[in-house]
């Protein structure tokens, strides 16, 4: 079992079959018999998983988790192909965790998929000194390579978080075109008033509005931006209101009471209407901008995501009977369960899911980027001890034996705000 952990020797089919079935996730280096790794039963689990998103959540829950299986595909890759062009020996390069279901060799390295989508990983032989490496192998090990070559292996996955993230807010900026706000008609009329009594009629429906209304003035106020439009009608709950609208071309007046309703713990006005919007295409330059100002906010964000205030607050919503403090959960890290189901609303826009995407890769790439290992910073930050601490041609290398109980301080960490938070977005949803 050494062996296979280390990667100095390969194993005859045989033994690498049976050690497959003895630990099936263990990263064993690659072998000739293809039939040996292929998991039928396995690759319809998945199949099936993917078909069940697509036909009982819908197609737009699929779009965003294959949105994510790309991210983490990318990030991989981005290891991979800069361990290649800098010659170092990558010797797996695998979809998702957990037990093997099908792969094949090229050359010497080993592609598959496994059976756990939850992540992937490329294997870079010697990247500590507790990772042995055959003699033949030595000079392609990432610990030999040079300063320069290994921070360009390590940070590759963050650089592909932002290179996407990067094209995903350019597309939502310029190829498709945010919502513009200033102009917005009425979409959707509500049937039903959300207030009392139950089943009467919405404020909207008794102020004869249809859609294609214009609302461009409340109370005399001008409100043709769909935000002052919303915030007036929330802070006038009960009240009585006069609507000015324009319809092909005339102006109309008409006054209705404005529902009262509960929203986040507190009480605000209803009317009964969903907007639609023309959409303004921008210069690619916004959405670099947008890029700029989502990893300042991610880079400020980190701290407080890994702070003991954070933890103490996810454990006591984890244990919590009852009502909590709305602003509290609200303010809660998400995981990306809770970010796809936001994602896949079909009430929100279509540049919500696909700026989600690109919030998320500007977060998981600069959360990567932490020098704490097993993170790609922590490996970043360990080679640059090395580099400070090399000298005269003499590489001196990290003992990683002495940094695994701060790694498994980390991995418990991480685990437990993972676990947490994909449970309270399962039993306490936010929004």
């Amino acid at each position: 079992m050494s062996d296979i952990k280390s990667g100095v020797q390969p194993l005859a089919d045989s033994e690498s079959k049976a050690l497959d079935e003895q630990a099936p996730w263990v990263m064993a280096d690659p072998v000739e018999n293809d039939e040996a790794r292929s998991n039928p039963l396995g690759l319809i689990f998945l199949a099936g998983l993917f078909a069940w998103l697509w036909f009982g959540a819908g197609p737009r829950y699929f779009l965003v988790v294959v949105g994510l299986v790309v991210m983490i595909f990318l990030h991989e890759l981005g290891h991979f192909m800069t361990a290649r062009w800098t010659g170092m020996k990558a010797s797996q390069f695998f979809l998702f965790m957990g037990p093997r279901l099908w792969s094949f060799k090229r050359g010497e390295t080993e592609y598959g998929i496994r059976l756990l989508p939850i992540g992937a990983f490329v294997r870079i032989l010697g990247m500590h000194n507790l990772d042995p490496v055959a003699p033949e192998d030595e000079h392609r090990a990432y610990r030999n390579k040079s300063y320069a070559a290994r921070m360009f292996v390590i940070t590759a996955g963050s650089m592909m978080h932002f290179i996407q993230a990067i094209v995903l807010f350019i597309v939502v900026s310029s190829v498709i075109g945010p919502n513009d706000p200033n102009k917005w008609t009425i979409d959707v009329i509500s049937q039903v008033n959300d207030g009392s009594p139950p089943g009467s009629q919405s404020p909207a429906i008794l102020a004869d509005l249809q859609p294609g209304d214009d609302i461009v003035a409340i109370d005399g106020f001008d409100v043709t931006n769909w935000g002052e439009a919303v915030e007036y009608i929330a802070s006038r709950p009960g009240d009585e209101v006069a609507l000015t609208f324009e319809r092909a071309g005339e102006t109309f007046e008409r006054s209705t009471v404005l529902t009262e309703i509960e929203r986040r713990g507190e009480q605000v006005g209803f009317l009964g209407v969903a907007p639609s919007f023309e959409r303004t295409r921008l210069s690619p330059v916004e959405g670099v901008k947008n890029f700029g100002s989502t990893l300042w906010e991610a880079t400020k964000s980190i701290p407080r995501f890994v702070s003991p205030s954070t933890l103490g607050q996810l454990a006591s919503l984890m244990v919590a009977d009852g009502p909590v403090d709305v602003e509290a959960e609200a303010e809660r890290p998400v995981s990306l369960v809770g970010a796809t189901r936001i994602a896949g609303d079909p009430d929100f826009d279509i540049t919500v899911p696909i700026g989600l995407l690109g919030v998320f890769n500007v977060f998981i790439g600069v959360l990567n980027l932490m020098p704490l290992l097993p993170l790609d910073g922590g490996h970043a930050a360990v080679a640059t001890y090395e580099a400070v601490r090399s000298r005269k041609g003499r590489r001196y290398h990290v003992d990683i034996a002495k940094l695994l109980p701060i790694t498994y301080a980390v991995v418990l960490l991480l685990g437990f705000i993972m676990v947490s938070t994909v449970y309270l977005d399962i039993v306490r949803p936010i929004g």
